[in-house]
């Protein structure tokens, strides 16, 4: 183009030159893209659509609209009634798409024009059209749907492992407690509201505080499973615990029976057989349940046992923590009394059924261990108040503090149980083990299995 001069008179001028103007075809809109330059058609900022309201951004390069720009969306009129269109993140089956509803705004007799109806749709996308880091992409798909993936995911998961007997308290809570109450409701409005309608609906059921805070960890692991393709989390969210009211624990109110020495003493007199050696070993060890019946004659050396698997509902299963592989030392009568109600065995497991397959935990605690306990006028417990006797027992007797976190299978919590390698001195470990005893008086001998008293008895 030639260059420009503009004349202020008296032989003055000035002369501009003009850019270039681009070829005829370089410029268009909609799907006439520019293409002189080799720009490729999904490179633009933005195309405008028929409609003259519509603006749609192409910053979302089908992924995500997290670097989204202004749209105006679509007014369209049909019939009597106004309705809006646009586009926005949604997630569904587990994965980011992108949507493009269309929501009804109103009729005619409440926005008689399209300047008051526009307005309505402005309202409607004012929360789609905030660029900052709170925008949150919608789903339709429930808590409950969700809840169902989470749990398989958490089944099928290579990295840390899910306990079966974890997974089903999870699958317990999220049946008993979370479904009933937020089960429809859609994942991304489960937010501080809904967990405070939550944990009221837990507290009026009259739950303890720590039941409620396990409820509440559940719903919080869901959400925070649902992830984009990069591993990120959809719907962050800032949990405002007291918003939600959430019960605090008090640790002095927490219910933790045990046993005392001389009640060890009165159960293992009056038990018999299988349990009678079980209640010793559990007494004298600090085993958890489930890693006693788990264990097997080959674990039982003659002086120590070895834990390196547990049992849950007669199923096999590694040890609840990577601490709970251990080597327990046991006191010689301890060890005695075991060599004795092994026998001739050479496998399988030291406590088994007749068919040869592990004790069940339940069946061992109502059919054998609680009737012993009604005679004796004592409440009903669980096995894990000897775990909490033979800890308490050992710290009164002076044990060093890193062979009770050895023997029960707890992690240290300083450098210094780090630093410390006296649980591998075989030889200190025997010697502790004798001189601390076992804190109740042990048989000479094992009783074996009282007959179930007749119906003509009772």
């Amino acid at each position: 183009m030639p260059d420009i001069q503009i004349i202020f008179g008296a032989g003055r001028f000035m002369t501009i030159a003009l850019p270039p103007v681009p070829p005829l075809g370089a410029i268009a809109f909609g799907e006439h893209q520019r293409t002189d330059r080799g720009m490729p058609k999904k490179e633009l900022s933005s195309e405008l659509n028929d409609d003259k309201d519509s603006f749609r951004s192409t910053a979302y390069q089908g992924k995500s609209l997290a670097r989204r720009r202004y749209q105006k969306g679509q007014l369209v009129l049909a019939g009597t009634n106004w309705f809006g269109r646009w586009w926005e993140d949604s997630v569904e089956d587990g994965r980011l798409v992108r949507r493009r509803p269309q929501e009804f705004l109103g009729g005619l007799k409440e926005y008689p024009t399209r300047r008051l109806a526009r307005r309505a749709l402005d309202q409607r996308l004012a929360t789609i059209n905030v660029n900052g880091l709170n925008y949150r992409p919608r789903t339709d798909t429930t808590l409950r749907e969700f809840g169902k993936q989470w749990v398989e995911k958490c089944r099928t998961r290579k990295r840390r492992p899910i306990k079966p007997s974890t997974l089903r308290n999870w699958e317990s809570i999220l049946d008993r407690h979370v479904l009933p109450c937020l089960g429809s409701t859609p994942l991304s409005s489960v937010d501080n509201g809904a967990m405070r309608t939550l944990v009221e609906v837990l507290v009026q059921k009259g739950l303890s505080p720590q039941t409620v805070r396990n409820v509440v960890q559940v719903v919080k692991l869901i959400k925070a499973s649902v992830v984009d393709e990069n591993g990120e989390q959809l719907f962050p969210t800032v949990w405002n615990h007291a918003f939600i009211d959430l019960p605090q624990v008090d640790s002095t109110k927490s219910r933790r029976p045990t046993f005392t020495g001389e009640q060890v003493a009165e159960i293992v007199k009056a038990a018999s057989g299988r349990v009678q050696m079980a209640v010793i070993l559990l007494a004298a060890s600090g085993l958890r349940a489930g890693e006693l019946l788990g264990l097997e004659v080959r674990h039982f050396d003659g002086a120590a046992i070895t834990v390196e698997q547990s049992v849950w509902r007669g199923k096999t299963q590694p040890p609840k923590t990577k601490n709970a592989y251990r080597t327990v030392d046991l006191h010689p009568d301890v060890a005695a009394l075991l060599k004795q109600f092994i026998g001739n065995r050479s496998s399988d497991f030291i406590f088994q059924t007749s068919g040869g397959t592990p004790v069940t935990q339940g069946n061992l605690l109502k059919r054998e261990f609680h009737p012993v306990l009604a005679t004796l006028g004592i409440s009903k417990r669980g096995f894990h108040c000897f775990r909490r006797f033979r800890n308490t027992y050992l710290r009164k007797a002076g044990a060093p503090d890193s062979l009770i976190q050895f023997w029960l299978g707890h992690s240290g919590s300083s450098m210094t149980d780090v630093y410390d390698r006296g649980r591998e001195d075989l030889q200190y470990r025997k010697d502790v083990a004798m001189s601390m005893g076992v804190g109740f008086e042990l048989p000479k001998t094992l009783t074996a299995k009282r007959p179930k008293p007749s119906k003509s008895d009772m």
